[in-house]
């Protein structure tokens, strides 16, 4: 792969990135409510989940795709639930505390969160076994294209996700105490949204 083939697609995956969707929703929501650093482990739980699916391409993501369409329909309700469950306990706190709420969830929590939100929209998958390959030369290993595609495209991606963190955590800390009720509503609004549309956007 040459470099100005690497360039095209480090652009690509920056348009691509910087849509907003189901897993910056979900980073967007928990650092509002529990801080940049939550939003943070929230990347590291999204990375852990397409390290997985970027070797799942590489091993072949049409055949994968096919057979484990049930498997991806149970795990897109599982999560759907999970978050609905989160964003009410969300929108329930009653500590307007940054400390305080910033302690309310374990860290592996929010890890288990972004693990969850990126396995829990099959089309996540899709796209990927549909973006990557167009990078792809023929001439090469195609498994080894696949993967060294997918770090590059999972680094992309880790830059900006992080960058929402960091800026929205930013904001909630200059927030006086007074409005955490708000933004804590806020916060748990966006994550019933999000499960109520990974549960229902299936097509």
């Amino acid at each position: 792969m040459g470099f100005e083939q690497i360039v095209y697609f480090c652009f690509a995956c920056f348009i691509v990135v910087i849509v907003p969707g189901p897993t910056v929703t979900l980073i967007i929501a928990n650092t509002l409510s529990f801080g940049a650093r939550a939003g943070i482990l929230n990347v590291v739980g999204t990375q852990l989940g397409l390290i997985l699916m970027i070797g799942l391409l590489a091993i072949g993501f049409e055949v994968i795709s096919e057979q484990f369409d049930w498997f991806f329909t149970a795990v897109r309700l599982i999560g759907s639930v999970y978050l609905i469950y989160l964003g009410y306990k969300t929108f329930a706190l009653t500590s307007f505390n940054i400390k305080d709420t910033g302690k309310t969830q374990k860290q592996n929590n929010f890890v288990l969160q972004g693990f969850l939100v990126i396995w829990s929209n099959p089309k996540a998958f899709l796209f990927l076994g549909a973006f990557i390959p167009q990078f792809l030369n023929s001439n090469q290993i195609t498994g080894l294209q696949i993967i060294n595609l997918g770090l590059l495209f999972m680094f992309i991606g880790a830059i900006f996700d992080s960058t929402y963190a960091i800026v929205f955590g930013k904001f909630r800390n200059i927030i006086s105490s007074n409005h955490m009720k708000l933004v804590n509503k806020i916060g748990g609004f966006l994550l019933i949204l999000l499960g109520l549309w990974l549960a229902l956007n299936y097509d």
